[in-house]
């Protein structure tokens, strides 16, 4: 796990026919609102490929958290594809402008939900980065730590066994936004740090039986999310990761 000063990528931004008039209006917008809400300390963003597919899985701590994020991604020179949940696909304007920015509705308990999955999949053939958060919402551990997870993004990754899966650990969005509290705290800017830790080499979960495979896979890439966590924040992680009883089901 790397935790080197950041080398900011010497990349073009994404552009052209990659942008839709959409995306050319909402990308600068979403970068410069995190640069204003958050102070961005952002970490190796060099391991994020500069071209070609890319899973990249990381921990949920606020609702506002996905602007630094996209800026992270963004700033390393490529376009983020989220998973969102499809509720905020029903907001007006909003959900107008995910649909047209090509982000992947999730919707879940559905006859649809594999279909993001799928979607996912396309994406990453198609050479792609799409941004997965395991945990389906932010997490519910009163101190912030990475929850189990479905294994959804398992299913991703054996279907898409060319994309590498990054893993990333992300800390302080909390403060600005603090779920469940619901407390909001935007002046002074608060510190976000995101760091990626590379690609995660899943190869002995990968030959496992299917059902065996998406738990391993999945509890892997949380593990090492919450030991970069832990790092960010001084602290050692839980010896086992919080279950809600959701988050944690296959």
């Amino acid at each position: 796990m790397s935790t080197s000063a950041d080398k900011k990528p010497k990349r073009k931004r994404p552009g052209g026919r990659e942008l839709s008039l959409t995306l050319r209006f909402v990308a600068p917008l979403v970068r410069n609102a995190s640069r204003l809400l958050f102070k961005e300390k952002f970490r190796n963003r060099e391991l994020i490929p500069a071209t070609g597919p890319a899973l990249l899985v990381l921990n949920h701590v606020s609702v506002v958290d996905p602007l630094a994020v996209a800026s992270y991604v963004w700033s390393a020179g490529r376009l983020p594809r989220f998973m969102i949940k499809d509720g905020v696909f029903k907001a007006p304007v909003v959900g107008a402008a995910m649909r047209h920015c090509k982000q992947i509705e999730v919707a879940r308990g559905s006859a649809n939900a594999l279909k993001s999955i799928d979607d996912a999949v396309s994406i990453l053939q198609e050479g792609g980065v799409v941004v997965v958060y395991p945990e389906g919402t932010v997490t519910r551990n009163d101190s912030f730590w990475p929850m189990r997870s479905k294994t959804g993004v398992a299913r991703i990754a054996r279907a898409a066994p060319d994309a590498p899966v990054i893993t990333l650990s992300q800390w302080g969005a909390q403060d600005t936004w603090n779920y469940h509290t619901r407390k909001k705290s935007i002046f002074p800017r608060k510190k976000v740090t995101i760091v990626a830790h590379g690609e995660l080499d899943l190869t002995a979960e990968r030959a496992l039986p299917n059902s065996e495979s998406y738990r391993r896979m999945t509890d892997r890439m949380m593990n090492d999310i919450a030991a970069g966590v832990g790092e960010l924040r001084g602290e050692t992680p839980p010896p086992d990761l919080f279950a809600d009883g959701k988050s944690d089901a296959s």
